[in-house]
């Protein structure tokens, strides 16, 4: 009800004095003195090492993206078997695939 009414007494005074009160247009100004100019910042150098990097012999991340693209095939399938065929087995596997294809 107290919307209603503070609403009335807007649309009764119109939108223009709302938007032109003397306290909305006044703003402080800010001026930064030379004297405390910010000086920029020190930035590091990142080195990395042979050591931190995965050796070339490694297909772990090759396999990991396989089995993420072979997952997104069987959700595509699974989407369609699930709604024509309801049950128990097809719920957990639908729920697995999908738990398994979000955490990769």
């Amino acid at each position: 009800m107290a919307a209603i009414v503070r609403l009335s007494s807007v649309c009764r005074r119109g939108v223009k004095p709302l938007f032109y009160q003397r306290s909305l247009l006044v703003r402080p100004v800010v001026v930064q003195h030379k004297e405390h100019e910010q000086r920029p910042l020190l930035t590091a150098r990142i080195h990395s090492s042979q050591a931190l990097h995965a050796g070339s012999g490694s297909k772990a991340a090759s396999l990991h993206w396989t089995a993420e693209r072979v997952l997104s095939v069987v959700l595509l399938a699974l989407g369609p078997a699930a709604y024509f065929n309801p049950g128990p087995v097809m719920d957990y596997s639908l729920a697995a695939a999908l738990v398994l294809h979000g955490h990769w």
